[in-house]
């Protein structure tokens, strides 16, 4: 009789920084469709001093690292020794990066990824590229563009230094690590050689070394997850976004979101929490609990009412 093989372990990590809107959510939704895995979920929050921390430390089933001293006007650095962080105590096979404001959908999400990596030793991380489904001629337009303005700044001394990135990298939003690669060379998701941190740092160094990091479509990343991208803007004035379009951009997805039915059970679902009666009553006190979230859904639903407003009276 032929033993059966152990299963796969992953190590999740989530930076967090006052967003329990988009933590709740995102917990829960990995709570919901991962049966199939063993997983390991890190959660490091940086310095947060709302209700946040109370949910966070409420939840016997993950493994919460707080570092108080952090604040925001470290972002993203702090997002990054974050994941670094993560890695000096995750304990899986491979270690996956993750947003908070990234939420699951389906009980196979994490398929594509093991169906990847598990391509040869060689590979050493894999993921895919932003959730954006646009025209690929657009994207291209619209990275080369902003790309060639970016560059023109800095020759001026009006922006900061600009490196044209490959945009075939896994994209740290979410993406799937070898962390024995990782350690034995020991890479770090900051700034290295001039690279933005996160995805592109981390395969860059991976590159250096040797190893690939291969992409699936978008599209099959698309039908696993659902990324806001910039989602903290849209709950944390401190962390609004500069240009205004996209801030605006970014409130309605949320808003959009938060009306979907599947996101809607998530927030009404405590059994996922695994918080015990007494202890979940004291956390919706404080931190508004379920009634904070519905009542947050009806505020970005009333502003894409506002905007269709807008929309048909300019018509």
């Amino acid at each position: 009789m032929t033993a059966a093989k152990p299963r796969i372990s992953i190590s999740i990590c989530i930076p967090h920084w006052q967003a329990q809107l988009y933590m709740t959510l995102c917990l829960r939704s990995i709570r919901k469709h991962s049966a199939r895995y063993d997983l390991e979920v890190i959660v490091v929050d940086n310095g947060s001093r709302d209700g946040s921390l109370d949910y966070l430390r409420s939840l016997p089933w993950i493994r919460l690292i707080e570092r108080p001293d952090e604040k925001p006007a470290n972002w993203p650095v702090n997002v990054f020794t974050a994941w670094d962080r993560g890695l000096e105590v995750a304990t899986g096979d491979y270690y996956l990066t993750m947003h908070s404001d990234v939420f699951v959908k389906r009980d196979d999400w994490l398929d594509p990824f093991l169906r990847e990596i598990s391509g040869g030793p060689q590979i050493a991380a894999t993921g895919s590229w932003k959730l954006d489904l646009e025209n690929r001629f657009y994207a291209w337009q619209k990275r080369t563009v902003g790309y060639a303005v970016a560059k023109a700044k800095s020759m001026l001394g009006l922006g900061k230094r600009v490196r044209w990135q490959q945009a075939n990298y896994p994209r740290d939003y979410c993406a799937l690590y070898r962390p024995e690669a990782l350690r034995q060379h020991k890479l770090t998701f900051c700034p290295v050689g001039g690279c933005t941190g996160g995805g592109y740092s981390i395969a860059k160094q991976l590159w250096d070394a040797g190893y690939l990091t291969p992409v699936f479509p978008v599209r099959e990343m698309a039908r696993c997850v659902y990324h806001i991208a910039h989602g903290t803007a849209a709950i944390a004035p401190e962390k609004r976004l500069n240009h205004a379009h996209k801030q605006k951009q970014t409130e309605i997805k949320l808003a959009r979101l938060l009306e979907a039915d599947w996101i809607r059970a998530l927030q009404i679902d405590w059994t996922l929490d695994e918080v015990d009666e007494d202890r979940r009553v004291s956390i919706q006190t404080a931190a508004g609990g379920v009634d904070e979230v519905v009542e947050m859904a009806d505020q970005f639903a009333n502003l894409e009412a506002a905007r269709q407003d807008q929309s048909l009276a300019r018509l």
